[in-house]
């Protein structure tokens, strides 16, 4: 693997994932990416938490750019059988750091107004869409950690372990992998107050939330790689 070009901190990350049918997604992902699925079922994560520490290879930290919320609807997939992520959506607070993962990375990233509250047992989160020429769209909820998972389950490392994404540009495919260690994952709840952004991925009242959260990881990225 090339040298990494990137490196951030994600720190109070909450993993909220509901199952959805794996037909349904496949018509909702561009093609030639496929929809992976665990025991038959396809999945969809909302995933709200901070990054920081964010610089590019051979600069410093620019105190103005290093920081910044983010907020992610994605689910799974595999391209030539090489699982990875596929964003649906990325919100972030800080409209340079959109601008740039738009115009050089071509993610679906939006800028939108976010606030969070970190307390010791309790993160209060808020999103909301401002993106100029998009339709609004918001969230707000509140999470709270629970006790470490010594033995994640088969699903849990499924949902998080993964280690490129995949983005499409001019119908070109192009993937990003990145590096970090093992996730350290607890239990969690949560409780959302509202929210736009899940309306159209399935997300219902009836179904069970599968729900993890992790206190910080740090990554590093490489450089895309167009794949067809």
């Amino acid at each position: 693997m090339s040298n990494w070009t990137m490196k951030q901190t994600w720190s109070n990350l909450l993993f909220v994932h509901w199952p959805v049918s794996a037909e349904w997604l496949q018509a909702l992902l561009p093609d030639p990416l496929k929809a992976d699925t665990y025991e038959g079922s396809a999945w969809i994560g909302l995933v709200p938490f901070k990054m920081e520490k964010i610089r590019f290879r051979g600069l410093p930290e620019v105190p103005l750019l290093s920081s910044l919320l983010e907020l992610n609807v994605r689910t799974y997939v595999t391209y030539n059988g090489k699982p990875g992520i596929y964003f649906f959506s990325l919100d972030a607070s800080h409209p340079i750091g959109v601008w740039i993962a738009r115009t050089f990375f071509h993610l679906p990233y939006f800028h939108s107004q976010m606030k969070a509250e970190f307390q010791p047992n309790e993160i209060s989160f808020s999103s909301r869409r401002i993106h100029k020429g998009e339709p609004p769209a918001q969230l707000r909820l509140t999470y709270r950690p629970g006790p470490v998972k010594t033995q994640p389950e088969p699903l849990d490392l499924w949902l998080t372990e993964r280690y490129c994404l995949y983005t499409v540009k001019n119908r070109k495919i192009y993937r990003g992998d990145l590096k970090h260690a093992p996730w350290s994952l607890q239990n969690g709840t949560c409780e959302i107050l509202s929210d736009t952004m899940t309306w159209d991925f399935g997300r219902s009242e009836q179904k069970t939330l599968h729900i993890l959260y992790s206190k910080a990881v740090e990554t590093e990225f490489f450089p895309f790689v167009k794949l067809c």
